[in-house]
């Protein structure tokens, strides 16, 4: 099994978009966002979902300067 990782998700923190990608698949039900040092939960106004393979999409976009930060275990 693969040891979970940190990882910055790509796609544009701009206020607008809402979809992240983490570098490789993750392990469904192992994901944890985290933005601007603060975890977020998965369900409410500020939650996000897994989306499957790689990508990851937030319930309310993230503003422009914010910092994201994705806990995953990668399937390898």
């Amino acid at each position: 099994m693969s040891q979970p990782t940190f990882d910055i998700p790509t796609g544009a923190v701009n206020g607008v978009n809402r979809i992240f990608y983490v570098p490789v698949d993750y392990k469904s039900g192992s994901v944890q966002v985290w933005v601007n040092g603060l975890l977020h939960v998965r369900h409410g106004q500020n939650g996000w979902s897994e989306m499957g393979g790689r990508k990851i999409q937030m319930h309310e976009a993230p503003k422009s300067g914010d910092y994201l930060t994705v806990y995953y275990i990668p399937i390898v």
